[in-house]
């Protein structure tokens, strides 16, 4: 029997382990599902921007799908082999609800370019994303640095920033929520929940409190991170050096997009250029994590994380690719011919098609050339090592007993 086969086998039969599979498996596939969309809606309307606030460009839709796949591979690995980890479920609920709150921005553009008004269902949709997306998004890095990197924090009293962070995710949802200038991230859409003019000194003083919460927590969080690393040995060193690295990059990056949102008035490209920093910087948090697995053997799941290191910057250059692809034909075709044709999607595609394997195969080889653990051989890795020695103790004892 395969070592393989042997660790199949006793995973089957834990059924915590198949039901957490299967749970994940889901919410991948639902964040993928909404990926799809997202490109098919905003690829129907020739991928002009969307009327949002602090955004202007493409560029910051293109990141939050990429941002939403990485999250959602990270989150589906480490949800399937470690369900009791609850590290694994929030990344999976940061996919999803990113993913899906793109495609509630594109349906609500839709709607505007048709003319026509906006479901109560999208409406109420809209309300959710504008109000609770943000708030919620940042209560799931807080807890995120909290319990890096096995779903335990290292004390109770580090609980309290996580804890916190809630109490100001919902008061930041109630200003936000009920306020009498219409939807914060949809400003042409009007607030279906607006309060009365007499309870705005008390949304304002909610805004306020949550908001100092939601700082408070995340500095809280990061200085827990940072603690962990410094009472960690060795080995723990080295599998939380990449990870704290990318929670303060992304505490450095967050918090300034955060406090601009909620509390100051800017122009909206400077929003938008802090909304990217604080992209990019969220975007480094699951690499940071695959390098931690594969360069360090953190989880023993280094295998499945390199190929998930191949894969999801294969999917954002390929979705950049057809986007820029689709544009740039859609605008040759409108230069000779006069009008756009379906034909730019075509041959965008068929050239993507092309590239798809050389471009695989360039990402495979770098990530085996600067995440390969030293000295391991490149067929084998430590799960596999161990799987072939319960192998072979399982034929010792099948021969004993025949004996």
């Amino acid at each position: 029997m395969k070592a393989s086969q042997v660790m199949q086998r006793t995973l089957a039969r834990r059924p915590t382990v198949r039901l957490g599979a299967l749970v994940a498996g889901s919410l991948f596939a639902t964040t993928i599902a909404f990926i799809i969309f997202d490109i098919v809606v905003w690829g129907g309307q020739r991928f002009e921007a969307p009327p949002v606030s602090f955004i202007q460009g493409q560029g910051v839709y293109l990141a939050e799908m990429v941002y939403a796949l990485a999250y959602g591979t990270m989150g589906w690995i480490l949800a399937a082999r470690l369900p009791r980890n609850m590290l694994g479920w929030i990344f999976l609920a940061i996919a999803v609800t990113m993913a899906g709150q793109m495609l509630v921005t594109f349906l609500v553009q839709e709607g505007h370019q048709a003319f026509r008004p906006l479901s109560p269902l999208l409406v109420l949709g809209a309300w959710s994303a504008s109000s609770a997306h943000l708030p919620l998004l940042v209560t799931g890095f807080v807890w995120i640095f909290l319990l890096f990197p096995d779903g335990v924090a290292l004390s109770r009293r580090w609980l309290v920033a996580g804890w916190g962070t809630i109490v100001g995710a919902a008061l930041i949802i109630f200003s936000v929520g009920f306020a009498r200038t219409g939807l914060l991230w949809y400003p042409s859409l009007p607030n279906p929940f607006a309060a009365p003019a007499g309870l705005e000194p008390l949304l304002g003083a909610a805004n306020v409190i949550g908001l100092l919460l939601l700082v408070a927590g995340v500095l809280g969080s990061t200085l827990s991170m940072v603690v962990r690393y410094h009472r960690s040995g060795h080995v723990q060193r080295a599998q939380l050096r990449w990870v704290a690295a990318a929670v303060l990059l992304l505490a450095a990056c967050g918090l300034p997009f955060v406090v601009a949102r909620y509390a100051l008035q800017i122009e909206y490209a400077q929003g938008e250029l802090l909304l990217l920093l604080a992209l990019l910087a969220g975007g480094f948090l699951p690499v940071a994590a695959a390098v931690a697995i594969t360069r360090h053997r953190l989880y023993d799941i280094d295998v499945l994380i390199s190929r998930a290191l191949v894969y999801i910057p294969l999917t954002g250059i390929l979705g950049g690719l057809y986007t820029a692809g689709v544009a740039t034909f859609q605008r040759l075709f409108v230069i000779v011919t006069g009008e756009s044709s379906d034909a730019a999607v075509i041959i965008t595609t068929l050239v993507l098609a092309s590239m798809f394997t050389p471009i695989r195969n360039s990402l495979q080889g770098l990530v085996d050339r600067r995440f390969k653990p030293a000295g391991q051989a490149p067929t084998q890795s430590p799960i596999e090592l161990l799987n072939e020695r319960v192998a072979a103790l399982e034929d010792q004892i099948g021969r004993l007993r025949t004996d």
